[in-house]
């Protein structure tokens, strides 16, 4: 990669990673264009240089939040292992991923409770393909119960934020073994 793409590279992720700042302790509607540019350094027109508007730069930040997400979820998936142990590993990889980046899930969260929500599914429908194929193997296996993956996904792994959540208040301590019973209990909820 030659130096002028990578500096336009690293322009647009420090303004994406500045949003993401931002939006976290001040939300959508309190972060305008001009205090992401005065707080990444840049002029406002520069924003509009890669973003047509804030619009467009928060539902980038999402996709690349999400697809960054996606990927920690899946770290060491394979096919080859056990239904439960395919569960477990996803569940797990979830959980050290939002301990480690709060921010993000945070963002994640408002976004997806948020009216910028444009459901984005069709940028993300190579990433899941792991995820409803395990579902759906474990229907027609009869593991799980007969739910459309999406609700299976749902129902396992929507517990997760508020967890790390409550484990950042201090009102929970997600150790090994919280995470590890409440894997399980993710696991029995679905379980046929």
């Amino acid at each position: 990669m030659n130096t002028k793409k990578e500096n336009v590279a690293d322009k647009r992720s420090a303004l994406l990673m500045t949003t993401l700042d931002l939006i976290s302790e001040r939300g959508f509607h309190n972060t305008p264009m001009s205090l992401i540019a005065e707080t990444a350094g840049v002029s406002t027109g520069i924003i509009y240089h890669y973003f047509s508007g804030k619009e467009e730069l928060i539902n980038e930040l999402y996709k690349e939040i999400k697809l960054e997400t996606i990927q920690a979820m899946l770290i060491d998936y394979s096919e080859d292992l056990s239904l439960n142990q395919r569960f477990l590993d996803i569940w797990h990889n979830y959980v050290r991923y939002s301990l480690n980046f709060p921010t993000k899930g945070l963002f994640l969260e408002q976004f997806e409770n948020s009216p910028y929500v444009y459901h984005l599914e069709e940028d993300f429908t190579q990433a899941v393909v792991p995820f409803f194929n395990l579902f759906q193997q474990g229907v027609e296996e009869g593991v799980f119960l007969p739910l459309s993956p999406i609700v299976l996904f749902d129902l396992s792994f929507s517990p997760i934020p508020p967890l790390v959540k409550r484990h950042s208040a201090g009102l929970v301590v997600l150790d090994d073994e919280l995470i590890q019973a409440a894997a399980n209990a993710c696991w029995n909820a679905i379980k046929a």
